[in-house]
């Protein structure tokens, strides 16, 4: 199950280099990445949560802060600091879900918030998130059906399942050619909007190979 998560230690983030006229809030949210790329997670978390703060009605730095904690799970073998990163990155992405509701990019991240619980502890986590990963992407897929995120990471999470009882992963790698065609098609205009995983879909496709 291990193998399924690794992907979100190399989640990447688009961000917007050049901005005219920036506003305060651009200015954080691009400082707020250049200390996440620069290895400095807890600043960044703590700026993400500052700007989170004064943007009383924005979702995106709450998403932010917990995928930093996520991601940085994978960093640690300390128990102690994975279970209050994770539990830290529940917190925020439940801030989130109030200002932004029946929202696929959130939900699609509380599944990788329960896949990391589950890689972490497998034997404590795996039966009882396992049925609770596979439903919030199946809601991200309802509420968004070309969202590429929601189909590649569904499709990895599937190809981790079938591997641990033994099975074909093979059967879902339609859904990673599914994703390649979503990614191509993505565009939002939003600053700062989750566009992440169009550079992992050739490590997901390794599985495909024989």
């Amino acid at each position: 199950m291990k193998t399924v998560i690794t992907a979100l230690v190399f989640f990447t983030v688009t961000v917007i280099n050049t901005i005219s006229a920036q506003s305060s809030y651009e200015k954080g949210m691009i400082k707020a990445f250049e200390l996440w790329k620069t290895k400095t997670p807890d600043e960044a978390i703590n700026l993400f949560e500052r700007i989170a703060k004064a943007e009383k009605e924005n979702w995106i730095p709450y998403y932010y802060a917990a995928q930093v904690h996520i991601t940085t799970t994978f960093g640690t073998k300390n128990a102690e600091e994975i279970e209050s990163r994770l539990t830290k990155a529940k917190s925020y992405l439940n801030e989130a879900k109030t200002l932004s509701k029946e929202n696929a990019e959130i939900l699609i991240m509380e599944a990788l918030l329960n896949t990391a619980y589950v890689a972490y502890n497998p034997s404590v986590y795996g039966m009882t998130l396992s049925a609770k990963v596979e439903e919030l992407y199946q809601k991200a897929k309802v509420l968004e059906p070309e969202n590429p995120r929601a189909i590649l990471y569904h499709a990895e999470w599937k190809m981790g399942s079938a591997k641990f009882f033994g099975q074909d992963v093979k059967a879902f790698c339609p859904e990673v050619e599914k994703a390649i065609l979503y990614f191509e098609k993505e565009a939002n205009n939003i600053p700062f909007y989750p566009k992440w995983g169009k550079n992992q879909i050739g490590r997901v496709q390794q599985n495909c190979k024989s």
